[in-house]
């Protein structure tokens, strides 16, 4: 079954590769992603294998045309190291037993034979290696299949400005329909941002939520954090003081993916109103109109650190963390990965020579002005958990009166977990390739 290289889209732009779901290519058609989730469910018919037709041997690379047309390019030597036989990977455990040591990084094919179900090769290291058309066109190398693997580790991020509406989800859905689950896995994956409605009145209503998903991301603040004006206070979160936007817990090496902010009660007059953004869009925006602001703020790391000690039995009774990296953290191609933005644990300390100082404030603050002025101000009620992607979307609050019974509740789920449940819900929907 072949699935759209965006998978499962809340407004198909009427590719070729989506048009059973669109009805005519080019078609524009609303489609929720739960829908399309129950779509995809559906029984598919799995696709003929047309075995491997035809193959030659050039510069270490065994070019190969399968029997639908397709062709590859497969060198010699990730072709060997990628053995399927009993000898070289487990099944069971999906590992490769090949050690390094016995790899010929020099290894050429002595023989190779095209059959029905794809390829045998015999090798000069004396061993002999088969291989399933299927598993070949998956990692045939080929821009479509290196896409497509790309999806499946991490799906393409859409970013939004002020006008962004987050997407709704009844709490109870999640807890008890996998396809719904899956929708908001998605969404979160791609736009970073939804409301989840109908939340318990209970502290615990967030971990519950992250268990059934996978594991609770713990800190030195417990499983969960009550966000309520504390005497004797170890975060300025914990006053009813104005919060500026931020992410949470810069002061990990490995900062929170996903945090989930619940309303157990909402203070009743003006004030505690929430201000929420998305850091990639104003990263982006920073890097097309400012770039060498953008090129300081993704090089330069920054302290963050946070130190104390508990306010509740189930914290850490004494704290002292330090991070450090920068604020806008990019990967070996230049994409945005992390947003890093907390005034309150910023550190002190810069390793920096002095005359840079300045030259970093001015960056950082253009990018501060550019994620305010795409903020979005809304005021959460009784029952509402909204969940951010916290590497990416900054959130804040208003001020509001010191003797206000409002109370929020914060937890947390890493990426790694919740992208392990999105492909495994995939998988069980029939969503993958």
């Amino acid at each position: 079954m072949f699935v759209c290289p965006s998978q499962v889209r809340s407004a198909c732009s009427g590719c070729s590769s989506c048009s059973s779901l669109c009805g005519q290519k080019g078609a524009k058609r609303d489609l929720s992603l739960t829908a399309a989730a129950r779509q995809f469910a559906a029984p598919q018919m799995k696709p003929q294998v047309s075995g491997v037709v035809s193959s030659k041997l050039r510069n270490d690379m065994l070019e190969v045309k399968f029997g639908d047309g397709t062709e590859g390019r497969l060198p010699f030597v990730w072709l060997r190291d990628n053995c399927q036989c009993p000898q070289c990977f487990s099944v069971e455990a999906l590992g490769r037993k090949l050690l390094m040591d016995d790899l010929d990084v020099e290894v050429q094919p002595t023989e190779v034979e095209e059959t029905m179900d794809g390829l045998m090769v015999k090798w000069s290291d004396g061993h002999q290696s088969e291989y399933s058309t299927n598993w070949l066109q998956n990692r045939s190398f080929t821009p479509t299949s290196r896409a497509l693997h790309r999806e499946r580790y991490a799906l393409r991020r859409e970013p939004w400005g002020a006008e962004h509406t987050m997407k709704n989800f009844d709490y109870n859905t999640l807890m008890s329909d996998d396809r719904v689950l899956l929708d908001w896995l998605l969404t979160m994956e791609r736009k970073g941002s939804a409301m989840v409605k109908n939340a318990p009145k209970k502290d615990v209503a967030g971990p519950e939520l992250i268990e059934h998903i996978a594991f609770v991301k713990q800190s030195h603040y417990g499983p969960h954090s009550p966000v309520i004006n504390r005497p004797n206070t170890n975060n300025v979160a914990f006053t009813n003081a104005k919060l500026g936007m931020h992410n949470d817990l810069p002061q990990y090496e490995h900062m929170p993916g996903i945090i989930f902010i619940q309303c157990v009660a909402q203070h009743p007059g003006a004030g505690g109103e929430s201000i929420v953004t998305d850091g990639l869009f104003a990263a982006e925006e920073l890097r097309r109109n400012h770039p060498e602001d953008f090129k300081i703020l993704s090089s330069t790391d920054m302290y963050f650190w946070d130190k104390g000690h508990a306010n509740y039995s189930w914290e850490m009774p004494e704290f002292y963390k330090i991070a450090k990296f920068p604020v806008i953290r990019v990967n070996g191609n230049n994409e945005v990965m992390q947003i890093a933005v907390n005034n309150a644990i910023r550190d002190s300390h810069m390793d920096l020579p002095p005359q840079e100082v300045k030259k970093y404030y001015a960056a950082y603050k253009r990018f501060h002005n550019i994620l305010y002025a795409n903020a979005m101000t809304f005021k959460m009620e009784q029952g509402d958990m909204m969940t951010l992607d916290n590497v990416r979307c900054l959130h804040g609050r208003e001020g509001y009166e010191a003797n206000s019974e409002r109370h929020i509740e914060s937890s947390y789920l890493d990426w790694d977990e919740a992208r392990c449940r999105r492909r495994r819900l995939q998988e069980k929907f029939g969503c993958f390739v």
